[in-house]
């Protein structure tokens, strides 16, 4: 489980320490959590000193989930970004990974753009195949394996008449996972804050299917501000992600909320419920305590 990031300055006092800096709340964070969605590599990446540090501040069993940039993913031949300067940028990034913590490297997220449709699904295959094809992980002999999920953002790929099924299966074969993006909380919103209806004009509101296809799916669940009115919908994942663990799968799931100010209080509240776990927020004992997120 994790968040979209692991620093916001209303955290202090809470989830972080009341004196925490953004440049060391990492550490804090991975007392609690045990991945991080990476958005912000969707906007760049970073120098590798700086990945240095986040590999670093990090304890040994958690995980970074990171997404391809932009310039890569929303490119119009994603293959040819990836070929082309992006991809190196790309593979010096991973290669630092490799070198200094190889473990800690989740799963890789490709997030298509909305225009993206079904009928580019080749050229998608494509360019997950070359990445696949050991390229970004120091070659063939390197022995890291690429986890990738694809998030889908056109409503073709959600065609089960057609094009779905296909789609499905062609990740299937590569072991490839869907990125699930529940965003149904988030729509039944019916409040008029300008905050609110930003996030419902810029999130999709696609089709939830949650069949994994690799062994790692992804869910990233963007909730309605009050908890109760999620309650049909974590009594769902809490049925999947438990079956998705039976059957040998390592799931990942990252809580949202609008604006984020209040989603560690969403996750401990489901770790309560769901879980039976609790957790002590570094912010409020002033001590680092590690919880086991899954019993």
């Amino acid at each position: 489980m994790g968040l979209p990031m692991w620093f916001l300055p209303q955290w202090k006092g809470q989830l972080l320490s009341a004196d925490q800096s953004s440049a060391s709340a990492l550490a804090e964070y991975s007392q609690v959590f045990r991945s991080i969605e990476g958005n912000t590599t969707f906007y760049g990446l970073p120098e590798a000193a700086r990945l240095r540090q986040w590999l670093d501040l990090t304890t040994e069993d958690f995980r970074f989930c990171f997404k391809l940039p932009r310039a890569i993913s929303h490119a119009p031949d994603i293959l040819a970004a990836l070929r082309g300067l992006p991809g190196r940028d790309l593979a010096a990034f991973l290669e630092v990974i490799l070198t200094h913590a190889p473990d800690k490297l989740g799963v890789l997220m490709l997030q298509l753009p909305g225009r993206l449709g079904a009928d580019r699904a080749g050229a998608v295959l494509e360019a997950l195949d070359y990445l696949l094809g050991g390229h970004f992980s120091g070659g063939q002999g390197s022995g890291l394996t690429l986890d990738i999920a694809v998030e889908c953002r056109h409503p073709s790929f959600f065609d089960k008449t057609h094009h779905e099924p296909r789609w499905l299966r062609a990740l299937a074969d590569r072991q490839i996972d869907r990125v699930v993006f529940d965003t149904r909380g988030l729509m039944a919103d019916k409040g008029s804050s300008a905050a609110l209806l930003d996030a419902q004009r810029k999130k999709p509101a696609m089709p939830v299917h949650p069949i994994a296809t690799g062994r790692c799916p992804v869910v990233r669940f963007i909730g309605h501000p009050r908890y109760e009115d999620n309650q049909r919908y974590f009594q769902q994942w809490h049925k999947k992600l438990s079956q998705w663990q039976q059957q040998g799968k390592s799931p990942y799931v990252f809580w949202h909320t609008v604006g984020n100010h209040d989603v560690p209080q969403l996750h401990r509240r489901l770790l309560q419920e769901y879980w039976q776990q609790s957790v002590v927020w570094p912010g409020e004992s002033g001590i680092h305590q590690t919880a086991d997120l899954w019993g």
